[in-house]
Order: C-alpha cells, then structure tokens, then sequence
C-alpha cells in the first residue's frame, strides 16, 4: 500500500507538536517546584499564611510587535510630521510602515489600534482628540507642539 504524501507532513507536524508539548510540561514541572520553594519561604515568615488563596497574575504576550512606550513615541512622531489630524487608522498605517509590518494583515492592524488608542489614554495632555462628521482624528496639543518645534 502506497502512503500518500501527507502522511509525512501530518508525521512531521505531530512530532513537532509532540516535542513543544514535551518542553512545556518539563517548563511546567520546574515552575511549579518554584512556587512550591515561595510556598515555603513565604511561611518561614508567616505561619499562618495559604498561599494557594493568593491572586495570580496573568501573564500577557506582547502580539504588537511593540516595545513597552514605543507606541506613544511613535504617535508624536506621525503626529509631528503630519500637517493635518490623524484618524486612528492612519496612524496605525504609517506605525506599521515605520517598523515595516505588513499592512495588508487586517487582524494585526487592529491590534496596532487598539494599542494606538491604549497609548493615547496616556497622552491626554498632549495629545487632542477631534470628532468632525463623525470622524474621530488626533493632533498633538498646540502647547505640546510648541514644545516639540
């Protein structure tokens, strides 16, 4: 019997999916025994205290391709070059063509806007949000421009 050539493909995507399981569960066994190490610090202190009812954080993967504060220094720099407001997408346009992301990815378009809108939380003072026709853009803040020249 003759095997079809997708069997060798299907074998190699399983023993590559076998082998990320396998690192994973060795990650795992190390993590837990040095929670089991905190544990045991933690009551050397405190006798009393129960660990397991202690909230754990989530970890979150950077997806942007963006480094922690290079999102807002790259709005001020859209921003500062452009001789009119920027909508949202526009500066998630010209962000993902300064780091050369691929911009027909929509899905990783939205996320750089999401990330964009999530910076220009921080950026209330500086930057100003303009709705016209219901369109909403931004602009850096005069006094913050004058700053900037």
């Amino acid at each position: 019997m003759v095997k079809p050539p997708i069997m060798d493909a299907l074998r190699n995507k399983r023993s590559e999916v076998a082998g990320l399981v396998k690192d994973l569960e060795q990650l795992l066994v190390r993590h837990r025994a040095s929670l089991a190490h905190l544990d045991a610090t933690m009551r050397l202190f405190d006798t009393n205290i129960d660990a397991g009812q202690l909230a754990s954080n989530q970890h979150r993967a950077n997806t942007t391709g963006l480094r922690h504060g290079e999102c807002l220094r790259l709005i001020y720099d859209a921003l500062r070059d452009a001789p009119q407001p920027l909508t949202t997408r526009a500066l998630a346009e010209r962000i993902m063509e300064v780091k050369a992301m691929p911009s027909t990815d929509a899905a990783h378009r939205e996320m750089i806007q999401k990330a964009i809108l999530n910076s220009l939380r921080h950026a209330k003072g500086t930057i100003t949000r303009i709705e016209s026709k219901g369109v909403i853009s931004w602009q850096i803040h005069q006094a913050a421009r004058a700053r900037c020249q």
